[in-house]
């Protein structure tokens, strides 16, 4: 039947990291452990013969309209989820971030974000979520209505939101904020927390003093700042 096609996607086909489970060998011989690699498809057939026009008929597919929230509760959907008001805080190449209020949680979007513009807000039909190494991100994003543009400096943190609990999670933009450089860790207004700098090249020397004009609030296997680029941060001298 038309449009029936879906992926099964069923938790026990994945692994607590987010990857598929796969079948599992040692030393050249199957353990009997696991699936395959590939995920099933299953569709509805109908017997009937066929009839112009019905074709035009679809299999209703249960859609949920969601917080970006209730994301974070889950490891596979069951039913396509619509994320409303979405608005897009970062991006970079076909990657993302967006939030629906400063107060309310952020999500990566992993090579699905060709499509979006940074600064702009969303109707959006979410098909696959995952976790990898801990970071939840939506794989399979699709635009369902362009709401135009948004400021989207309210969606960003600041020095003073340091103390709130809103930095101990993964998914956020945070701006301009000074701290200390030491052993891969930033230390700001009395806390310490992983630092990551894409440009690995570029990362300043031990003990440096910065100012971070943009950073990410990422997370590998724990919560990270992640600096993309050189002209993200100031070495400020003595």
């Amino acid at each position: 039947m038309n449009n029936s096609f879906k992926v099964f996607r069923k938790e026990y086909l994945f692994t607590k990291k987010g990857y598929i489970n796969r079948w599992q060998y040692k030393k050249g011989k199957h353990r009997g452990k696991g699936y395959s690699d590939h995920l099933p498809l299953y569709a509805y057939f109908d017997r009937q013969p066929y009839e112009p026009g019905r074709d035009k008929e679809s299999v209703k597919i249960k859609r949920e309209r969601k917080r970006i929230e209730y994301l974070y509760t889950i490891k596979t959907l069951d039913n396509e989820v619509i994320v409303e008001d979405a608005v897009v805080v970062w991006k970079q190449r076909g990657n993302a971030i967006i939030k629906q209020t400063k107060e309310g949680r952020g999500i990566f979007l992993y090579g699905c974000a060709d499509k979006l513009e940074m600064g702009k807000k969303y109707d959006l039909l979410v098909r696959a979520v995952k976790s990898y190494q801990g970071l939840k991100e939506l794989t399979h994003v699709y635009v369902l209505q362009d709401k135009g543009k948004e400021d989207i400096s309210k969606y960003f943190l600041a020095a003073s939101d340091l103390s709130n609990k809103i930095l101990y999670r993964q998914n956020e933009v945070i701006k301009d904020i000074v701290g200390i450089v030491k052993n891969k860790h930033f230390y700001t207004e009395g806390r310490k927390i992983p630092i990551y700098f894409k440009k690995k090249k570029s990362t300043p020397p031990n003990g440096s003093e910065l100012k971070i004009h943009y950073a990410l609030l990422g997370y590998y296997k724990k919560l990270q700042l992640v600096v993309p680029s050189t002209k993200d941060f100031t070495i400020l001298e003595e």
